[in-house]
């Protein structure tokens, strides 16, 4: 079963400077290798926020420079204003997450909020909610996060745990080198570090490592649609996601699945702040 996901981000073009390089080319070609196409198309790409549940992939990456954020994202990220509402379920499961994420700022800094819901039958229930700043200084852009985590189990135990993130981006012509420790302070924080790659042309892709997988994807953009497709190795699993943009909203329709697991689905929706969308970051 597809799912009706509706899309979370809005079109900007990430580079500090107008100066390109001859590397985008060369990123290209790397990325050919494992399997991108893309028909070149002028248009703006599209990010989507990830929700609180553990079964949903983050399609964008979560040290993607812009976006809304979630459980997964880094806190280093350039502003948009924007706001927006998700809703995750499994298949033939009863598990299921409402996420809502916001985020304000300029071109010096980025104040971002995410809190979300989740159920399990009736076994399980959890309130996650989460602050985030970021602060821009020359090429590289350092942000951190607090959040705290409220579980329970509906007539019997309850707990919270508390979770931080320490994230920094540094940005290279259309390249992003980006890094993260995150965790709860009860079990420590573990490392994140990937390599985010943007153009002019009508393609963003991504690979990103926490150690034990390699995640991988890429963005295939037209005017007003987006593809995105994300994989993960080895344990394999693979997220698609199909976006619209209509004036300062956004719609996009997902799905992901795993080897011999169960799938997942999710609606999100989008509005941008402003009268104008970000063009440059």
């Amino acid at each position: 079963m597809w799912s009706v996901f509706l899309f979370a981000r809005k079109p900007c073009w990430l580079c500090l400077e107008k100066s390109r390089c001859s590397c985008a080319k060369l990123l290209y070609a790397v990325w050919s290798i494992i399997g991108v196409l893309v028909a070149f198309v002028n248009v703006a790409p599209c990010f989507a926020a990830e929700g609180h549940a553990s079964f949903a992939s983050l399609l964008a990456g979560g040290l993607s420079p812009v976006g809304l954020g979630g459980y997964s994202s880094s806190p280093a990220r350039y502003a948009d204003p924007s706001y927006g509402v998700s809703y995750y379920w499994m298949d033939d499961v009863d598990e299921l997450s409402w996420n809502l994420s916001l985020e304000f700022g300029n071109d010096s800094y980025r104040v971002g909020a995410f809190i979300a819901y989740q159920s399990m039958d009736s076994l399980y229930r959890n309130v996650y909610s989460e602050v985030a700043y970021a602060h821009r200084l020359w090429r590289f852009v350092p942000g951190a996060s607090y959040a705290l985590d409220m579980e329970w189990v509906p007539g019997k135990a309850h707990w919270a745990r508390h979770r931080i993130k320490l994230a920094i981006d540094y940005k290279w012509h259309e390249i992003h080198l980006a890094g993260m420790l995150c965790g709860f302070l009860d079990n420590g924080l573990s490392p994140i570090v990937g390599v985010h790659w943007l153009s002019d042309d009508a393609i963003k892709a991504f690979a990103e490592s926490d150690f034990d997988y390699l995640y991988v994807g890429a963005s295939f953009h037209w005017k007003f649609m987006e593809l995105n497709t994300s994989y993960r190795f080895p344990d394999f699993a693979v997220a698609i996601q199909l976006s619209f943009g209509v004036g300062r909203y956004g719609i996009s329709y997902a799905r992901g699945f795993k080897h011999n697991s169960i799938g997942w689905n999710g609606v999100h929706v989008t509005r941008w702040v402003g009268d104008e969308r970000r063009k440059n970051n």
